[in-house]
């Protein structure tokens, strides 16, 4: 079996391959912004976050179950079940994303009307077809996550961010709009679903024909349920909802106002916290199959070290340099925008901690409390965006967002180092305070 790479070496490489595919993201947000201005980039936003929610549940948890299992039976050496797994896998999304497609198809009509923009439906429709290679595009990531095969995404990622950004440049400035940048991304992600395909295929044996043990298909599905169940809970808290109830109840200035520090604060949170972040998981699943019961404990206290070492510099930077950040990416006519990011970067510590201890009840297979948890917290970014969007709008959503992810973060982290073996915790203070 190949040696994985250390959480270290896992996270540079993650570190690598978000770098290059989130710049390549910010630069098309700047072009899209200075191009279309705060109207039209707000008209784009709403788009892609309603594209990105049907995304989401589509994907129904399956990418994450296919990533914690594959690390878990990639530690134990049985490919086989890796195989079948990924069947299962990408068998259910790609039904899933049909089903997601058709609905926002048949939805697309109905959702220009109600937010009061026309122009919404045919963004939409072409948005329904991008989620059919996006859903099983994403299973296929996650099990060459799970496998830690960082470098290859990196490779991935170092071909096609830099075409996917000129064609997007290029559709921009030929007078595409929209509709250039959407068909851009649909060529691009095709692309990907072929070469991740190939990788796939090399790695484990896709066992179409094969069942799985009806212990383990058990376990799948307990988890997979409990995972699609935190997606629906995600959407409210850790991602972009507020853009919606925008979007109803505000302006298309408004809506930007609050889609490009939102936007900005996700990239750096992804790109930094989130090397060590996304290799968490896979990382204590596969820790899980070792002898050592101190394991878990210890990559988790190492990951705890290093994302405090690298959120706190960059919140602290981040609101000093919000100002100058907004003025010179995206000029004078975002200025709205800069409260809202300081307000943001303060979230975000909140945010990787919450994110950290999620990905550690998950690897341990403790979903109740995440569940249980995240309904109550839901409900409260509800009632604060309703109360709070309507009188102040950007700033309004900021606060709700940031509330809500603090709230959460701590209703979890607490009851998980609760959780972790009394014998552990001295492995843990020792790791976090070298």
């Amino acid at each position: 079996m190949t040696e994985r790479p250390s959480l270290r070496r896992g996270s540079l490489l993650n570190f690598a391959d978000g770098a290059i595919s989130l710049t390549a993201a910010l630069l098309v947000s700047v072009l899209l912004a200075r191009k279309l201005h705060p109207d039209g980039f707000g008209q784009y936003a709403l788009v892609m976050s309603i594209v990105s929610f049907a995304y989401l549940f589509a994907r129904a948890g399956i990418p994450g179950t296919v990533r914690r299992y594959a690390a878990e039976f990639d530690g134990r050496g049985e490919r086989d079940l890796i195989g079948m797994v990924t069947a299962r896998g990408l068998r259910n999304a790609m039904l899933t994303g049909l089903g997601a497609a058709l609905l926002l198809l048949a939805a697309a009509g109905p959702l220009s009307t109600f937010f009061r923009n026309p122009a919404l439906r045919s963004y939409l429709l072409l948005g329904a077809v991008l989620l059919l290679p996006m859903v099983p595009l994403s299973v296929l990531r996650a099990l060459l996550g799970g496998l830690q095969q960082y470098k290859f995404l990196m490779q991935v990622s170092l071909w096609t961010s830099p075409i996917w950004l000129a064609a997007c440049g290029v559709a921009l400035y030929a007078g595409a709009g929209i509709i250039g940048v959407l068909l851009a991304t649909l060529g691009i992600e095709v692309v990907n679903l072929a070469a991740l395909g190939w990788k796939a295929a090399r790695e484990v044996s896709i066992g179409w024909h094969g069942h799985l043990p009806e212990a383990v298909r058990n376990r799948l599905k307990r988890y997979n349920l409990a995972l699609a169940a935190l997606i629906l809970l995600d959407v409210i808290v850790w991602q972009r909802s507020e853009l919606l109830f925008l979007g109803r109840l505000s302006s298309a200035a408004e809506v930007s106002f609050y889609a490009v520090p939102f936007a900005l604060t996700e990239r750096v949170v992804d790109l930094i916290p989130g090397a060590v972040l996304g290799v968490l998981l896979p990382g204590l699943a596969y820790a899980q199959s070792s002898p050592d019961p101190l394991r878990v404990s210890a990559v988790f206290g190492e990951a705890l070290r290093y994302l405090t070492l690298l959120t706190l510099p960059i919140t602290i930077a981040g609101i000093l340099l919000a100002p100058i950040v907004i003025h010179i990416l995206y000029g004078d006519g975002f200025a709205g925008a800069t409260f809202v990011l300081q307000i943001l970067l303060v979230a975000v510590v909140f945010g990787v901690i919450g994110q950290a201890s999620r990905s550690a009840l998950l690897g341990m297979e403790a979903q109740g409390r995440l569940l249980k948890t995240g309904v109550v917290a839901a409900a409260l970014s509800i009632v604060l965006d309703l109360v709070l969007i309507p009188r102040w709008g950007a700033v309004g959503a900021a606060i709700a967002n940031s509330t809500v992810q603090g709230a959460w973060a701590v209703a979890i982290f607490i009851p998980l180092w609760r959780r972790l073996d009394r014998r552990a915790a001295p492995v843990i203070r020792e790791v976090v305070a070298s």
